[in-house]
């Protein structure tokens, strides 16, 4: 077997496991058929979170018939178009990617009317640049809150953290929904905020968490990075009573054969179910409304919160019902969770700095 497909071979089965626990459970065996054929583009497999989640529902819908290409471009945006260009040079009835290829997708998209191209994980604001294009807009500040309430739950200090990767609107999203959620537990809690500046960086995050922990008290960390994630994984294991969330995937669950101290101090992850997401898309495709932005979130279960069996062990059982009524009251619109694209970057910082 040769390393190339060892690597990958890894990376499915590590994000089968990612999954095992997320609020939307995904069917082993699928209830539909499909047919045509489907590129999906990502930086590449084996980050435990975002990309691996996809991938899962990938082999979901390989299983149900689609002819389905997952192409690792690596980080290097400099590629990503002539990638792009071969990929549709050669044929295929669908693309789904990320906005890290938004600019891409939208300069192939009129040149190539009859492939369809999903982009998610897109801003709320986003314009629709094409008729052929689906865009995706998940609602990642509902799953964050959920998340907020979890920290703020397990925090003995009082004081919470937030690192993100590279700053952009949607990681702004992710905190300004933590926050909210954590204040609704916890009117009184501190937030610490950081920046890792990309999304690889593990020693830099890890710097991070120790100087929140050691300056602010911070007692549960809430990394949102992708592969950087893992340095709050190690930082949390070297540090007396403290907690992480993991992100878009159940982390936990990640972790749990090939890493138990990381997966032991992961009490939940919010989550993005981008497998599931294009599942219940590719189900029926001829539903769906291309030319159109769809938002989907805490409702569609499209993003949610891991409440597997070590989050029913280690959450206090008054913090998960908080949680559990938080689900119900986002699902039903009586609770409408803040969002960063609702307001201004100003209003974005005064919500920060309201909590430090």
């Amino acid at each position: 077997m040769n390393r190339k497909f060892t690597t990958i071979l890894a990376a499915s089965v590590t994000a089968a496991l990612a999954l095992a626990g997320s609020m939307a459970v995904m069917a082993e065996e699928p209830d539909f058929k499909g047919e045509g054929s489907i590129a999906y583009i990502v930086t590449g497999l084996g980050d435990m979170s975002f990309n691996d989640s996809g991938e899962v529902g990938m082999n979901v819908l390989r299983s149900a018939g689609y002819e389905v290409k997952t192409v690792e471009t690596g980080d290097d945006a400099a590629g990503y178009l002539d990638t792009m260009y071969d990929l549709l040079d050669t044929g295929y009835d669908y693309v789904i990617a990320s906005s890290t290829y938004q600019e891409m997708v939208e300069t192939v998209a009129p040149e190539f009317p009859d492939t369809k191209f999903v982009l998610f994980d897109i801003n709320s604001d986003t314009p629709v640049a094409a008729d052929n294009i689906l865009y995706i807009y998940f609602k990642q500040n509902e799953s964050s809150y959920l998340g907020g309430i979890v920290a703020a739950g397990l925090s003995q200090n009082g004081a919470i953290g937030a690192i993100g990767g590279v700053e952009n609107p949607v990681i702004k999203d992710f905190i300004t929904g933590y926050v909210d959620g954590a204040l609704s537990y916890n009117p009184d809690v501190k937030v610490s905020t950081g920046w890792v500046g990309d999304w690889s960086n593990t020693a830099k995050m890890k710097e991070i968490c120790n100087t929140q922990n050691s300056s602010a008290g911070v007692d549960v960390f809430f990394p949102i990075a992708g592969g950087a994630g893992t340095g709050a994984f190690e930082a949390a294991t070297e540090l007396d009573g403290v907690w992480t969330l993991g992100v878009d995937s159940d982390q936990y669950a990640a972790f749990i054969d090939s890493n138990e101290a990381f997966a032991k101090v992961i009490a939940t992850s919010v989550t993005k179910e981008v497998g599931n997401t294009m599942i219940s898309l590719f189900a029926d495709p001829s539903t769906i409304e291309w030319g159109t932005l769809k938002a989907m979130g805490v409702a569609e279960n499209a993003v949610g919160l891991s409440q597997n069996d070590y989050y029913a062990e280690v959450v206090p059982q008054e913090v998960q019902d908080a949680v559990d009524q938080a689900i119900e009251d986002i699902t039903s619109g009586k609770i409408v969770v803040k969002s960063y694209f609702d307001g201004t970057e100003d209003d974005y910082q005064a919500l920060i700095g309201s909590v430090k």
